[in-house]
């Protein structure tokens, strides 16, 4: 006797996803209740197509007649324990589905003394809804974007290196000078809004690759606290390029606010607006710089290929970390490299 397959929740989205490593096409499945995504590889996808002819075997039969692919039941049925496991599948009366359905919820609840173990390394407080609010906010930005604006800041970045080179004892001088208690009381103040500046630079420029930012607010790593943006809509987008764009409009919000504050920094006379740029321009730039040199493991000018900065020997794809040859251990894993490699966080 067969069993029939779970059926699937109907308001799931399709969205089609990036071309695979090797050539072949991917899709993007979207759980809108649980704002959710997933990604499905080609065999998946003509599966979840046809899911709808019964039991695993029919399926596996459909997918092999009407495609150049070649399932077996058992990849049905894995593709079932996926859905089921994941809450894409529709409550089944008895027997069909209720025991398995109430096992995944089983496996997937936790008690709160296990919520509370686990919750304190990585938990997220929602403050606002900013999605209405960025779709006005958008066309207000719009210049940002333009090439004179790039332009301008990348001459304003040559001049007031130049000149704060000129004046560099007096840089160093009120770079002391200012670590007092009314100073450190200010670079709290500028720091709060470089952060708030770069997370609004995530939301906007998701919002404009046609991605929806449902909430803002406050993640706790660890107990530590860090503004956070919700921009789970951009594993909608097809391209890598826009994918990256997201990822990293927050560090290029901070370095423009750098560049310009600093430039105002070597203009201006002495007074409140000049310390208010250095201070700006200080906060900005120096975590930056020092973020960028923790990270030991460079970009090679892809997104599959790496760097060690010890020995500047490739070290492979970036799904694959292994020695770059200096004799310094890394990690097999993507998601963790030791010292000296470090992997680039997608998202600061």
């Amino acid at each position: 006797m067969t069993t029939p397959l779970p059926p699937l929740r109907e308001e799931l989205l399709l969205h089609p996803g990036p071309a695979a490593n090797d050539g072949s096409p991917s899709w993007t499945l979207h759980d809108p209740a649980r704002n959710r995504f997933y990604r499905l590889s080609w065999p998946a996808f003509e599966i979840l197509s046809r899911w709808d002819a019964g039991d695993a075997a029919a399926v596996a039969a459909a997918v092999g007649a009407e495609t150049t692919l070649q399932v077996t039941a058992e990849d049905v049925s894995a593709t079932a324990e996926f859905v089921v496991g994941n809450f894409l599948s529709r409550p089944a009366p008895e027997p069909r589905g209720g025991d398995a359905i109430r096992r995944a919820r089983a496996a997937y609840d936790r008690s709160p003394m296990e919520r509370l173990l686990h919750g304190y390394l990585f938990f997220r407080i929602p403050l606002v809804r900013p999605d209405r609010a960025l779709g006005r906010m958008l066309p207000r930005f719009a210049w940002t974007r333009h090439g004179l604006f790039r332009r301008a800041t990348a001459l304003a970045f040559v001049v007031g290196l130049f000149l704060i080179g000129r004046q560099w004892d007096v840089f160093l001088h009120q770079l002391v000078s200012t670590a007092t208690a009314e100073g450190l009381v200010w670079y709290g103040a500028a720091l709060a809004g470089a952060k708030i500046a770069h997370e609004l630079g995530h939301a906007l420029t998701a919002k404009r690759l046609g991605c929806r930012v449902p909430t803002m607010g406050v993640a706790f790593l660890v107990l530590w606290p860090v503004l956070y943006t919700d921009v789970t809509e951009a594993w909608k987008l097809t391209s890598r390029r826009d994918r990256i764009a997201v990822g990293a409009a927050g560090i290029a919000v901070e370095l423009t606010i750098a560049v310009w504050a600093g430039l105002a920094w070597a203009l201006l006379p002495d007074g409140p607006a000049r310390s208010a740029a250095f201070v700006l321009a200080t906060t900005t730039w120096a975590p930056r710089w020092r973020s960028m040199q923790a990270r030991s493991c460079v970009s090679t000018g892809t997104s599959s290929r790496w760097t060690c900065s010890t020995c500047r020997t490739c070290t492979g794809a970036l799904s694959r970390w292994r020695n770059g040859g200096c004799g310094k251990s890394c990690s097999a894993s993507a998601s963790r490299c030791r010292s000296p490699c470090r992997r680039r966080a997608a998202v600061p």
